[in-house]
């Protein structure tokens, strides 16, 4: 299950969603997740990474949709350090050594 976390991307409203941090996790697991839900509210990462500002075609196709009554859909990715337990590889590197059935993490 993943947990959608108001917060807000460049002045915009925004959901992020992050998986649930639930106690049946691995240490190194929990501790992955529990960094994207830091950065999902706003806070940097302790490796460093925050969400990425929005850029300039991102930002018009916002307006655009907005013009027009619509909402968009925009992914803002986040680039941890590489050993960072909440980077995409080192977390789906972790969920395959404990067995864990992969699913998209962000």
């Amino acid at each position: 299950m993943s947990d959608l976390i108001p917060s807000h991307v460049d002045g915009y409203k925004a959901l992020s969603v992050v998986p649930d941090l639930t106690e049946n996790l691995p240490p190194e697991i929990r501790e992955g997740i529990a960094r994207r839900r830091l950065v999902a509210t706003g806070h940097p990462c302790p490796c460093g990474a925050a969400p990425v500002r929005l850029n300039r075609a991102q930002r018009r196709r916002i307006a655009a949709q907005r013009r027009h009554g619509n909402t968009d859909v925009i992914r803002v990715p986040v680039i941890h350090e590489d050993d960072c337990p909440a980077a995409d590889d080192v977390l789906n590197a972790l969920a395959n050594r404990h067995g864990i059935t992969l699913r998209r993490w962000m």
